[in-house]
């Protein structure tokens, strides 16, 4: 499920500021980019995810801002930097260039060493944990309005395939007989054109066979039954997400088997809205965690 959270927290050290947002994902998968002297925050951050979400892709982004200016800048190595000087401007003269400035000089690996991570349990690491969990409770605010504008619109699209389910219904209460029907006048037909006397037991069982075939009155009576058990998921609302998920392939199997079976146009129209609501369906039970 998307959403984002933001939380801002200051103390001694200085101001840290976490940003998170989520996309969509079958489990929950965090990761963390860190700027500045924090301490370790991958276990940290997982922790917390996990305490208050169930699926999603979370990205956390952790700025950490000194109190005192300077406060955490990198140190700079006397010898490097001088002998960076020397090397750039001896480049810069071989070259016919102008001579490096102090950025370039600072830019050479290991002129400015990065200051050692904060410890995991100094006043940094507090203040960074604190910021984690205010943004990812932002995050999980974020996400409930979201939610509760997906299970609207799934409410929808299961009241839609409740109607195709119940006009199937209604075409499958005599679909049997109609099939039957058909097999005999077409049978009667080609055997009257070829001269021939029509087999009445022989005649019976081919009708039932299409009659069978035609019947999907069971596809019918279990699309029923997942459209009930989606709303009572849905209306648990304990991260029904990947249930659903699970439920929405069944739906498509249902709705595939009818359609192979409708042997009328209008059942088959019938079923191709059924199968076009369901696709919707599956598509946003992806979004709920």
């Amino acid at each position: 499920m998307t959403g984002a959270g933001r939380a801002v927290r200051e103390g001694a050290p200085g101001r840290v500021e976490v940003e998170a947002q989520s996309v969509n994902h079958r489990f929950l998968k965090v990761g963390v980019r860190a700027h500045g002297p924090l301490p370790p925050l991958d276990g940290l951050a997982e922790e917390a995810a996990r305490a208050c979400l169930a699926r999603g892709h979370v990205s956390l982004t952790v700025r950490f801002t000194p109190a005192v200016e300077g406060g955490g800048a990198a140190p700079l190595d006397a010898q490097l930097f001088a002998a960076a000087v020397e090397r750039l401007t001896r480049l810069a003269a071989l070259h016919a260039l102008e001579p490096p400035t102090l950025a370039d000089v600072l830019m050479v690996p290991g002129v400015l060493a990065p200051p050692p991570p904060a410890a995991p349990d100094s006043p940094l690491a507090a203040l960074a944990r604190e910021a984690i969990g205010a943004a990812l409770a932002d995050l999980v605010d974020s996400r409930a309005r979201e939610g509760a504008r997906l299970v609207a619109e799934l409410g929808r699209l299961l009241d839609e395939i409740a109607e195709h389910t119940a006009r199937a219904a209604a075409l499958a209460a005599d679909a049997p007989r109609r099939a039957a029907e058909r097999l005999r006048q077409r049978m009667g037909a080609l055997l009257e054109a070829a001269g021939l006397r029509a087999d009445p037991a022989a005649l019976a069982h081919e009708a039932a066979l299409a009659a069978d075939r035609g019947d999907v009155r069971e596809e019918v009576a279990r699309l029923e039954a997942h459209v009930a058990h989606a709303r009572e998921l849905l209306a648990a609302g304990e991260a029904p997400g990947r249930r659903l998920d699970f439920l929405a392939q069944e739906f498509a199997r249902e709705a595939n088997t009818l359609s192979a079976k409708a042997a009328e146009w209008e059942l088959g129209r019938l079923a191709l809205d059924l199968k076009t609501a369901v696709e919707r369906l599956r598509e946003q039970v992806q979004n709920l965690e």
